[in-house]
């Protein structure tokens, strides 16, 4: 699973067959749950997530997190 600070937030992507599934995540217990709100469309390329993100979250974007980073 890839993990994403998305402006201060812990969010998971992890591809599931065709389909790329979103998680909150917390690191401390390791525990994820899914997040079925927000779709990441399936053509999307690993590399083109965090632009997704950055697009769909926007508005969470503070001076203390300006952007969206993977971490790990």
């Amino acid at each position: 699973m890839m993990i994403y600070s998305v402006f201060g937030r812990l969010v998971g992507v992890k591809r599931d067959g065709n389909r790329w599934l979103l998680f909150n995540v917390n690191r401390n217990e390791r525990k994820y749950s899914r997040i079925y709100d927000v779709i990441i469309p399936d053509f999307l390329s690993e590399d083109e997530i965090p632009r997704w993100l950055d697009d769909i979250y926007h508005e969470a974007a503070s001076a203390e997190y300006p952007d969206v980073v993977r971490v790990e």
